[in-house]
């Protein structure tokens, strides 16, 4: 089933409106052009206001305007098609015809709010009759865009047969006789959309399994972090228990013990969480423009979808899809441990060495994957 874009995804986060020319950030997430140019001037280090990822590269874009910094991104022509077909479904309800009565259908082709008398009229006139009317209720934003038929860049009301790679334009067959015989590189629509298509499904297909893995490592990492607590709370106990039952003799290494554990599990989690802070940054990047992907196929066949195709290949060619981050390995405090055991009373030195064993050993054990 095609993705339908819901009416809030359609929204700008800062603005709130409707996007008016929707720019792909490099995390993935779409403001309106202004917004962006606006967000940038207002903050000194101005990062998405979704999950604030860096906007900009100070250092490379230093001495350039906000204006041109934010032209250099993509445009979402996806959105923009739906955006503006979106706007044509919620004008008036009434029939374009008749005015004082309220309208049933839309013409998927002339765009035409019709109430059933006028409908009647659409299908029987011969310039309408191949015309496909269906009901207002059941017409969405994306299915509006894709009937459109794709036109010449020129001639706006001349059906385009051809793209231009050369212009990077959709042309009619006059033009393609004309104005544009000399371009080395003129393809058919069909065989660009094909093309186009096809380049979309393997970003698709790219981008989910690359999902697949981050959300896999990410679990990974929190089952392991689970473990980590499960660990500490069990070496905790073990120590509290036996530090009890030495009394006042033992409470100082107790204290030490504790503190060595508790810190090199600390040290070690803080380390996890910054793993798992960079893999859930390349798992938004990917899940957005995962959607951007998902949404770009719904509207077609369409030039849109051309310049869609490339923006999105070069951009997901761009995005960080690696699921292995190296991990910080834990410094076992076997030493500092041995240390103050052998500094006990010699009566319990054998107790203490064995729970210093039994923590190095789980401790290390939990610990000796310096991958995620």
């Amino acid at each position: 089933m095609a993705a339908v874009v819901q009416t809030h995804e359609r929204e700008c986060a800062v603005c709130t409106n409707d996007f008016n020319t929707p720019k792909i950030l490099p995390c993935g997430h779409l403001l309106c052009r202004q917004c962006v140019i606006s967000w940038i001037k207002s903050k000194s280090d101005p990062g998405c206001p979704l999950c604030t990822c860096p906007i900009i590269d100070n250092e490379d874009n230093s001495s350039q305007s906000s204006a041109n910094v934010v032209d250099a991104l993509p445009t979402d022509n996806v959105m923009e098609a739906i955006v503006e077909n979106a706007s044509i479904l919620v004008k008036s309800d009434m029939c374009t015809v008749c005015d004082d009565v309220t309208a049933e259908y839309i013409c998927m082709q002339c765009f035409e709010k019709m109430c059933p008398s006028c409908m009647k009229i659409h299908r029987k006139m011969v310039v309408s009759r191949s015309h496909d009317v269906e009901s207002v209720s059941t017409v969405t934003p994306e299915r509006l865009a894709a009937s459109r038929p794709a036109l010449c860049a020129d001639h706006v009301t001349e059906k385009a047969e051809f793209v231009c790679v050369d212009h990077n334009l959709a042309i009619c067959t006059p033009c393609f006789s004309n104005k544009h015989r000399a371009c080395l590189d003129v393809k058919s629509l069909d065989e660009k959309m094909k093309s186009a298509e096809d380049a979309i499904g393997s970003l698709k297909e790219k981008l989910i399994k690359a999902e697949g893995k981050l959300k896999q490592a990410i679990h990974n990492l929190n089952v392991r972090v689970q473990t980590a607590d499960v660990t500490e709370q069990q070496n905790m106990a073990l120590v509290d228990k036996t530090c009890d039952r030495l009394q006042s003799m033992v409470d100082d290494c107790r204290k030490e013990l504790k503190k060595l554990i508790s810190d090199s599990v600390s040290k070690f989690k803080k380390s996890l969480c910054d793993v798992q802070s960079e893999l859930d940054k390349r798992l938004g990047k990917v899940t957005s423009h995962k959607h951007l992907v998902t949404r770009a196929t719904t509207v077609r066949p369409r030039p849109a979808l051309i310049h869609a195709a490339q923006t999105l290949t070069d951009r997901v060619n761009s995005l960080d899809l690696s699921d292995k981050v190296e991990a910080e390995l834990l410094v076992t405090p076997s030493s500092e441990i041995t240390k103050y055991c052998d500094d006990v009373e010699r009566d319990i030195g054998d107790e203490l060495m064995s729970i210093r064993e039994i923590v190095v050993v789980e401790v290390s054990s939990l610990f000796n994957l310096s991958h995620v």
